[in-house]
């Protein structure tokens, strides 16, 4: 009989769970070390250390050890000396905001007032004069021109002419207040957040600024897919364990196809001589090696012994033909 082939044992899936963690630490460790690259410029240094350990355990209960980074910035002493004299800038001018609260403690705790009456009011203190004072020098100027052209005082066109500057004035003086109004809401509140914007751009001056890191490039070393190499070596193995059943079935199905027409007798042309694509696809039970082959003269792929082989186990089943080759008793042989 031809021997059949093992198949191979499929891997264990929390061996292989542990094969790819240890992997995956490991990996990660040499990229974190690679990552951490010193930087030395001419105006600092930065450099990366380990400062401790942490403990990491799997699923399995096996435990890493990963180290932890720590970055320290150092300055040039110019730097240094700018750095510690920005810092009693900032320092001076945080305390002056401080001492300049006391001062706008009352403004906090009164309402702004933009009544219509607190507006119009402010409106008049502030631009009112340099309208009406306007408005007289062109009433002073149309008088004068009536004058000339000699209208006098009280007469009908004296008086459509002032008429018509009034109208003109109030609508003038109307729109004048409506644009102002709004001028005059900003203007109040900017007055009274002026003194806490000076406090805000005091202490806005005041704040410590944090060093900045330069990006260092990052060398990531590819993770290797452990379990995918077990997988992929154990599916190997079973596809040659395949093949190889294949090839054993195939010998066996040849050799039991053999059996009606050469148990008994004498098989035609088994000599080695006589074959080529040979190929070797089993062993029977007693050791014989199976091949498969064609005939030199031609004919279909056939699964067989060689003579050669067969005489050195069962002498007396070969027998040499009158044309010279080998001829084997496959009854013998498979004995």
């Amino acid at each position: 009989m031809v021997s059949t082939p093992k198949a191979p044992k499929a891997p264990d899936p929390t061996q292989t769970a542990a094969a790819q963690t240890a992997t995956n630490v490991d990996t990660a460790i040499a990229n974190a070390g690679l990552s951490h690259t010193n930087q030395y410029t001419p105006d600092g240094s930065l450099e990366y250390k380990v400062s401790g350990y942490q403990t990491m355990t799997d699923q399995n209960g096996k435990t890493y050890k990963l180290p932890t980074y720590s970055a320290f910035q150092t300055y040039s002493p110019e730097n240094q000396a700018i750095y510690d004299q920005t810092q009693q800038t900032q320092l001076g001018l945080a305390r002056l905001a401080n001492d300049q609260t006391a001062k706008v403690s009352g403004i906090l705790g009164t309402n702004v007032d933009l009544s219509a009456g607190n507006v119009d009011k402010y409106v008049n203190d502030h631009w009112r004069s340099g309208f009406d004072n306007q408005w007289n020098r062109d009433q002073a100027s149309l008088e004068q021109s009536l004058a000339d052209k000699g209208i006098a005082m009280g007469s009908a066109a004296y008086d459509n002419a002032m008429r018509d500057f009034s109208t003109r004035k109030q609508a003038a003086s109307d729109q004048y207040l409506g644009d102002m109004y709004s001028n005059a809401q900003n203007s109040i509140l900017t007055e009274r957040n002026q003194p806490l914007n000076e406090i805000s751009a005091l202490m806005s001056g005041s704040q410590v600024h944090q060093p900045n890191y330069v990006n260092t490039p990052t060398t990531q070393l590819p993770t290797v897919d452990q379990a995918g190499l077990i997988n992929e070596n154990f599916n190997q193995k079973m596809g040659l364990y395949n093949q190889q059943l294949a090839q054993s079935n195939a010998a066996m199905g040849g050799l039991f196809g053999l059996g009606g027409s050469l148990l008994g007798g004498w098989a035609m042309k088994s000599d080695r001589r006589l074959k080529q694509d040979i190929s070797r696809v089993g062993t029977l039970d007693n050791g014989l090696p199976v091949y498969a082959f064609r005939y030199k003269d031609g004919g279909p792929m056939q699964i067989g012994l060689m003579s050669d082989d067969v005489r050195e186990i069962h002498p007396d089943a070969v027998f040499e033909h009158a044309d010279g080759f080998d001829r084997v008793n496959y009854e013998r042989a498979v004995g």
